[in-house]
């Protein structure tokens, strides 16, 4: 036999290890026996004993360790996970406001813009050629007409004109008289002051400013001076009526039919209309595609040196402050989503803040429903992000985290202590006396971690987190045996 002794001890590898925050933690020390060989005497026997012993007490408290769990306050905060993909809420489409060959393409699909940024230009040749060729077509038809019915179009004119300026005039006298009126009676005012104070003097002994402050000689003068203005100004309007009138009376025997004066009008107006829509084009096509807003191109559906028409969708650029996250649930999540709660979503290993935006009230039927008749498809929803950035891209998949509540320092128990039968949910815990209980339970809010606790529980119950087929309320708790191994030398 060889003068030392080697002891292996292998727990159960196939335990899974658990997340117990603020458990206590047993630490076993275990002292090795130590071969004392004194006269080539080997106390085997006693070796043996030695660790058969130590053995037992460390197998049945590693294995108490693993499994129970002492019940504790700690914070539990649900949230529906869920992944989606990221899309744009709200999208500008850019029509083509011209029929115009298109000279450049300015952007891509997937390129960022800014607000005013240029998108698309024309080249604005033929646009150019076709106005000028309806300004002298205008021209044309406007000088086609007959030389009297033209003297009588241009005597109408002038009467019209006339009559409007007359018009105007006339407003004009009328608030001019208003004017000199009042100021005629201020100036009169001070005058009749002027006199009071002069009152017993003779005319070339009059003080001119006598009973006047200085304020008010000031507004006198100026009161004179102003009425001088509108004098002036009223005799210049009246000169001007009178040139209107006589315009008027001038042309009042130049007559017309109505249907020649209809005819020449229309045709005038349509040559008009003709003139300014072409110059619209041109302005339109030289102004070319601005954005209106901050976004993403989502498509490009033009080609550089095509013709673009009328109302013909160029592009499609997504609202860079209108983005979200389009996300499906099961129906077993529907009853806890609603619109307005509050989620987060990471992107590419950034969070962002939002909320529930929409939620769809029609099932969709995915492969996975399709599979089984009675999960009755999913529900799909949307999430707007708060404050989108430029780091967000359109179309990549998202995490998303739906806020359904929160509960601050409860009680509740690990997933795996839960147990469910026909009477409801309930766990095993381990009572003083080591006896096995049953304690049904009223459960909260879960986490991915653990339930919280409503009724059942109190804190510091040992709960069996392990439950096998053997533990029974009413039996005496044995915490389960590690697997051992020895190899003796």
């Amino acid at each position: 036999m060889a003068d030392n002794v080697e002891m292996n001890v292998t727990n159960d590898s196939t335990k899974k290890e658990k997340k117990k925050p603020n458990k206590k933690i047993i630490v076993i020390v275990i002292i090795a026996a130590i071969v004392l060989i004194i006269g080539g005497i080997a106390v085997v026997g006693m070796i043996g004993s030695m660790t058969a012993g130590m053995q037992e007490a460390m197998n049945m408290m590693a294995g108490e360790n693993e499994i129970l769990y002492e019940v504790e306050k700690v914070d539990v905060k649900q949230e529906i996970t869920t992944s989606g993909t990221v899309i744009g809420l709200e999208k500008n489409a850019y029509t083509s406001p011209v029929t115009a060959k298109v000279e450049e393409i300015r952007v891509e699909t997937g390129q960022i813009v800014k607000k005013g940024d240029v998108l698309l230009t024309y080249d604005t040749t033929d646009l150019g050629d076709n106005l000028a060729r309806v300004q002298l077509q205008a021209q044309s038809e406007r000088a086609a007409g007959n030389a009297s019915y033209e003297a009588a179009n241009e005597a109408a004119g002038k009467t019209s004109n006339a009559k409007s300026k007359i018009k105007d005039l006339k407003k004009d006298i009328k608030e001019l008289n208003e004017d000199i009126k009042k100021l005629s009676k201020t100036i009169s005012d001070y005058e009749a002051k002027v006199k009071a104070a002069n009152e017993g003097k003779a005319p070339e002994e009059y003080d001119l400013t006598a009973g006047l402050t200085e304020e008010q000689i000031k507004k006198y003068n100026k009161a004179i001076t102003d009425l001088e203005k509108k004098n002036k100004s009223l005799a210049s309007k009246q000169e001007e009526l009178a040139k209107q009138e006589a315009i008027v009376e001038a042309n009042k025997d130049v007559k017309v039919s109505s249907s020649t004066a209809a005819q020449i009008s229309a045709s005038n107006q349509l040559s008009d209309m003709s003139v300014n829509a072409a110059q619209e084009q041109v302005d339109a096509a030289e102004a070319g595609i601005v954005a209106v807003a901050d976004g993403i191109v989502e498509s490009v559906e033009i080609v550089k040196g095509s013709y673009a028409n009328e109302t013909q969708t160029l592009m499609t650029i997504i609202n860079a402050d209108k983005i979200g996250v389009e996300f499906a649930i099961s129906k077993d999540d529907l009853t806890a989503i609603t619109e307005g709660q509050k989620a987060r979503v990471v992107i590419a290993d950034k969070e962002y803040t939002g909320k529930v935006e929409f939620v769809s009230r029609v099932a969709t039927m995915d492969s996975t429903a399709l599979g089984t008749a009675s999960s009755g498809g999913s529900i799909k929803g949307r999430i707007v992000i708060d404050n989108p950035d430029d780091s967000i891209f359109v179309g990549v998949a998202a995490k998303a985290y739906i806020f359904i509540g929160e509960s601050v320092g409860t009680l509740a128990i690990p997933y795996s202590a839960l147990c469910t039968d026909v009477e409801g949910d309930y766990v095993l815990v381990v009572n003083d006396n080591n006896i096995i209980e049953r304690k049904n339970l009223t459960l909260g809010l879960y986490s991915g971690e653990y339930y919280e606790v409503l009724d059942g529980l109190a804190e510091g119950d040992k709960v069996i987190t392990e439950v096998t087929k053997n533990m029974k309320p009413g039996d005496e708790y044995v915490a389960p045996v590690a697997t051992t191994g020895m190899t003796m030398y």
